[in-house]
């Protein structure tokens, strides 16, 4: 009887322990039919950056980075310039200028980065084919030349450098390591397939050399290093996170666990001349992850009809904690808006590069609010 007693106590221990640490990463797993519930959320606009005064006036934005402080850095890529604004949305300056000399940018500069040794790095991959890194100030400080690669992230990671990109070929690697930015030491990684069988069709073309690399100019890939010293990949299709340490190896690799189809499918039509062309059905997109405080990994994500907004958060072993959804209104339809990228800072706040073929772009930064409610 004492024993029963006993264990009774200790499951009703082990319980309460769960429960605790549920509610110490932010919220519980919530699972309805083996499926996990999708909570409500909603998005409160705060700020707006992005305007027709010359500091703001921003032209193809491509990138943006938020620093510890809160400042954030908009790659203006048009403009061939990164500008800095403060927390509260007030101009700082303004680094970088149009050219091909030392810490200049062309107008297809794709990602800014803000790295763990507090550089500013910028990825200009089709014409320069390079990185510069600044200081948190805007002062140039070096370059990587990547020698005709087109990197989509850099990472930095026992001062060793991990750049990913995507090439359309089933053996290739998507993560580089550079001891030194710019000189490839090694690679590794798993090739995940936009689309099943896509890599596959691309070889088969006519001239499948374009194809191969027709995800180039889409910053495809995302990488981020948590606090273990461990390396998360993810691409913009379809959903699936893998999770490397420092030397490559695999610990943990999951796909997203949604009820629609995440790949990016391609159509291709062969011309009688052999000339190729391409269409694309309406996808899902995965944008990039972020890191909330610590323990916490942040995917946002839209389904194929681009008609809600999703939210996965996921401890730093890649288990998925909780769902959040809202109706897709961050952008207007009418005003032929899209998001470039998305972050989630630690305080809930989720900031939205929003960029439209007819209006000025802006960088738009709403307050989350998560219902709570169990």
């Amino acid at each position: 009887m004492k024993d029963k007693t006993f264990r009774t106590k200790i499951l009703i221990l082990l319980s309460f322990i769960t429960i605790f640490n549920g509610y110490v990463l932010g919220d519980i797993t919530h699972w309805r039919n083996n499926k996990i519930t999708e909570r409500p959320m909603r998005a409160e606009i705060i700020q707006k950056i992005g305007s027709d005064k010359g500091n703001e006036r921003f032209l193809k934005p491509r990138s943006f980075a938020i620093d510890r402080n809160g400042r954030i850095f908009i790659l203006d890529s048009g403009n061939s310039r990164v500008q800095c604004f403060s927390k509260d949305g007030k101009f700082q300056f303004s680094f970088g200028r149009a050219g091909q000399g030392p810490g200049e940018l062309t107008d297809r500069a794709s990602n800014i980065k803000i790295l763990d040794d507090g550089n500013i790095y910028v990825i200009d991959k089709m014409s320069q084919y390079r990185i510069n890194a600044y200081s948190a100030e805007g002062k140039f400080l070096f370059f990587g030349t990547t020698k005709g690669v087109y990197y989509d992230d850099v990472v930095l990671l026992n001062k060793t450098y991990y750049l990913s990109r995507i090439l359309l070929q089933e053996d290739f690697q998507p993560i580089d390591i550079c001891r030194t930015l710019g000189k490839v030491d090694g690679s590794f990684g798993v090739f995940i397939d936009p689309a099943i069988g896509l890599s596959r069709e691309v070889s088969h073309l006519p001239n499948p050399e374009p194809w191969v690399n027709m995800f180039i100019d889409s910053n495809f890939t995302n990488l981020i290093v948590d606090n273990k010293n461990e390396i998360i990949f993810s691409q913009q299709n379809p959903y699936r996170l893998i999770k490397y340490d420092s030397g490559g190896r695999v610990l943990k690799d999951t796909v997203g666990d949604v009820d629609f189809d995440t790949q990016q499918h391609c159509e291709f039509t062969v011309g009688k001349d052999g000339s190729v062309s391409v269409s694309w059905p309406s996808a899902a997109r995965i944008f990039h992850m972020s890191l909330k405080g610590d323990n916490q990994l942040i995917v946002p994500f839209l389904d194929p009809e681009k008609d809600f907004f999703f939210i996965d958060i996921y401890d730093l072993d890649l288990n998925l904690i909780s769902r959040h959804k809202m109706p897709y209104s961050l952008v207007d339809p009418r005003k032929k808006e899209y998001l470039n990228q998305v972050i989630i800072d630690d305080n809930n706040n989720l900031f939205c590069l929003v960029v439209s073929k007819e209006y000025p772009p802006q960088l738009v930064k709403y307050k989350l609010i998560f219902d709570t409610g169990y």
